[in-house]
């Protein structure tokens, strides 16, 4: 069943049944307190009547009476009293009839009045019995047909009504199930585009409703995934090229230890170029597959994370190479606009910069940084990571041989090298500074690179998210 009957089903029925009920409800509350009103206004003669009628002599008088006398003087003394439609009841008898209808089986009615239909009119009917003599009941019968004439005008007025208003409903449905049915008839087709891979189509909604919520949503993801995909591509293409030259070495070195007698240095220098080519292989592979991890929206931790900490342990696994290129490594805090050096480790409660986040890859993305300026700068040169907790930034700086600026746009672009010769050399896979921007980004945060031929480069790294040592978040805005 399409969506379009079943909510004109939904709506049509919802709007009969509780026009029905609440029409059906109405009409007979109108009656009821129509007959209720007439009922009143009729007993209310009847008491009157019944007042004339007791003074027409008193209890003692009547029973010193004798019962053919008395039931005379009754009729003739209850057709004084009362009008026509009233009729006298001794018992079960009517001995006194001046109603237009034959009154059988009076004891019929238990309750303070009935209606009944007579052919084509309606009859209100009530009994009262007289105070004295005893065992003597009149009985009132009124025409109210003209009560049911009102209250089928009523009844004819109401089904106008409800149609005019059912239609009305129903017309107005219609054109909001259309409207909904053609946006989500437009985001059917974009979904199927999508599932096609054809990301070019966008469904522009005006309407201030969740529909257009969905459309910006599929719209960002259409965008999202053909971005991935783009990245993805180029990713892989970069990853196939760059792989043909470790691999070319590894087969060419293989080959040579296979099928060429070498002396054991030509040997040896084979082998430590295989492993060399290897360690490039490993090293290319573990980071490629953290990039794809990132680019498939991996789930990242979200928790605290100390960065003077973490930067701290990143120096500490360097350190032996630091010391080996007598490089200057320094952590540097920012406060004030003055920058001095870190604190000792037992200083750092009075000291706190963190960032929500995951541990892991936060570590990753500070050690590609300082991985890059130990890969850039000369023996006896210098590295500085300044924290500046009040503009929640991290500055990553060196003075080694910096990036040209030609080539400054692409170095966070997948396997993009300045110097392939000597990165190369150094093992290096052209993966550091993408891992290191999708990274930033996954944390929600944004990666600028600085850099003057010659002089050095300057890497900021600016987060979200920071935490104080009270666990209370700061200001979030940028």
């Amino acid at each position: 069943m399409r969506i379009r009957t079943k909510i004109t089903g939904l709506v049509a029925g919802v709007l009969l049944g509780a026009c029905a009920v609440c029409g059906t409800f109405a009409v007979n509350q109108y009656m009821n307190i129509s007959v209720e009103k007439a009922a009143a206004v009729e007993m209310e003669k009847l008491e009157l009547a019944e007042r004339v009628f007791g003074q027409t002599g008193t209890r003692e008088e009547f029973e010193r009476m004798g019962e053919v006398a008395r039931d005379a003087y009754l009729k003739y003394q209850f057709e004084r009293c009362y009008q026509k439609g009233y009729a006298l009841l001794k018992g079960q008898e009517c001995i006194k009839n001046m109603t237009d209808y034959e009154i059988s089986a009076p004891q019929a009615l238990k309750t303070p009045y009935v209606v009944q239909k007579q052919g084509e009119s309606y009859l209100l009917i009530m009994k009262r019995e007289l105070p004295y003599p005893r065992g003597f009941w009149v009985m009132s019968v009124r025409d109210i047909t003209s009560t049911w004439a009102e209250g089928r005008a009523q009844a004819k007025n109401f089904l106008i009504v409800f149609l005019c208003v059912f239609g009305v409903s129903m017309g107005i449905a219609a054109i909001v199930t259309g409207h909904i049915l053609k946006a989500l008839e437009k985001l059917r087709v974009q979904a199927e585009q999508i599932r096609e891979g054809d990301f070019s189509g966008k469904v522009m909604l005006t309407s201030r409703d969740e529909l257009r919520d969905l459309s910006d949503s599929l719209n960002s993801m259409s965008d999202q995934i053909r971005q991935q995909i783009e990245d993805l591509e180029l990713l892989l293409g970069a990853m196939a090229h760059e792989m043909k030259t470790p691999l070319t070495n590894i087969m060419g070195y293989a080959d040579s230890l296979l099928h060429v007698r070498l002396s054991e240095r030509q040997r040896e220098q084979s082998l430590e170029a295989i492993c060399r080519s290897a360690g490039r292989l490993n090293q290319m592979s573990g980071k490629l597959l953290q990039l794809i991890g990132l680019y498939e929206n991996q789930e990242i931790e979200n928790q605290p994370v100390d960065l003077e900490e973490l930067i701290r342990r990143v120096y500490q696994e360097k350190e032996e190479k630091l010391s080996e290129r007598n490089i200057d490594f320094q952590i540097l805090r920012r406060d004030g606009g003055k920058i001095r050096g870190g604190a000792e480790p037992e200083d750092q409660e009075k000291w706190n910069m963190s960032v929500r986040g995951d541990q892991l890859l936060l570590t990753s993305l500070f050690d590609n940084l300082v991985s890059n300026s130990l890969k850039a700068v000369e023996d006896g040169g210098q590295i500085q990571v300044i924290l500046d907790r009040e503009r929640r930034l991290v500055c990553v700086r060196d003075n080694g041989r910096g990036i040209p600026p030609e080539d400054l746009p692409h170095v966070t672009k997948a396997f993009y090298m300045v110097d392939k010769s000597r990165s190369r050399r150094q093992q290096g896979s052209g993966l550091g500074l993408a891992l290191a921007d999708r990274i930033v980004k996954a944390h929600g945060g944004k990666m600028k690179i600085e850099s003057r031929p010659g002089e050095g480069t300057e890497v900021l790294v600016v987060f979200g998210a920071f935490f104080r040592r009270d666990g209370n978040d700061e200001e979030t805005r940028r």
